[in-house]
């Protein structure tokens, strides 16, 4: 079981190892910080709640936050209730951990008010930040989208600059295949469960469900071999998951 730092320094370095082994015209992976809540009702409340809580402070945001932040709520559409005992996550991207660092410092210095407000819509009881290493740009990045997500852990002395060097091939065949999506890398950081060996999680996006039943026949056609024969032999994941995404509003970076 890797420890969260060990787990983190790996990655950079493994970024890092990766972007030497490409060709000279692509540059270095897009990377974002994320935090995470993990969230459950108040009782009588339900989405609708939150959702108006999120409006009130999508404007506090514009003139509070002096870095870039976007907010999303992510409900679970195809997901084991046994296995998310919450109602909803809240997810905030920023362009990087200093940037994110700096938000979460004015909330705490300037959101109490909002915090109660939020509280009493919704209580969030875990928070986690994360590293997002762009794979495949989603096209409508920002609006409203299905993820798909799979926990995944490195097999034997693979690490990052395989997954890299695979992801590179993969969505080389996505191109050619005229398969639907963006992939991203999700790295667990700060605030992750102490017993949790996942090295990254796997996030497909999709516009719609139609098109990500779309990528799972085209998988089933043909794809899945590629697939296999890419990533076999350097991390295994569990069984995906599915959230619907809706922006929840935010402050666009200056």
């Amino acid at each position: 079981m890797k420890k969260t730092l060990i787990t983190v320094l790996t990655a950079v370095l493994g970024m890092v190892m990766a972007a030497g082994t490409l060709a000279d015209h692509h540059a270095a992976p897009r990377t974002s910080a994320l935090e995470i809540y993990f969230c459950s009702f108040a009782d009588g409340k339900d989405m609708s709640d939150l959702k108006k809580v999120a409006a009130g402070w999508d404007q506090w945001a514009d003139t509070n936050f002096s870095e870039g932040y976007a907010a999303y709520i992510l409900a679970p559409v195809i997901a084991n209730g046994a296995d998310f005992p919450f109602d909803s996550i809240w997810m905030g991207v920023a362009e990087n951990h200093e940037a994110m660092g700096t938000v979460m410092d004015e909330w705490a210095a300037k959101g109490g008010a909002w915090q109660k407000k939020f509280d009493a819509a919704s209580k969030c009881d875990s928070h986690a930040l994360m590293t997002s290493m762009e794979v495949k740009p989603y096209a409508k990045l920002g609006q409203a989208g299905y993820l798909q997500i799979s926990a995944c852990e490195f097999k034997d002395a693979a690490g990052f600059a395989d997954l890299m060097v695979a992801d590179k091939k993969w969505t080389a065949w996505m191109d050619k295949n005229a398969m639907p999506g963006g992939i991203y890398r999700w790295i667990p950081g700060v605030g992750a469960p102490r017993g949790d060996s996942t090295d990254f999680y796997g996030v497909y996006v999709a516009e719609s469900l139609g098109d990500r039943g779309k990528a799972h026949d085209m998988m089933m056609s043909g794809g899945f071999p590629v697939w296999s024969a890419l990533y076999d032999g350097i991390a295994e994941c569990d069984n995906p998951r599915v959230w619907n995404a809706q922006p929840a509003g935010g402050v666009a970076a200056q």
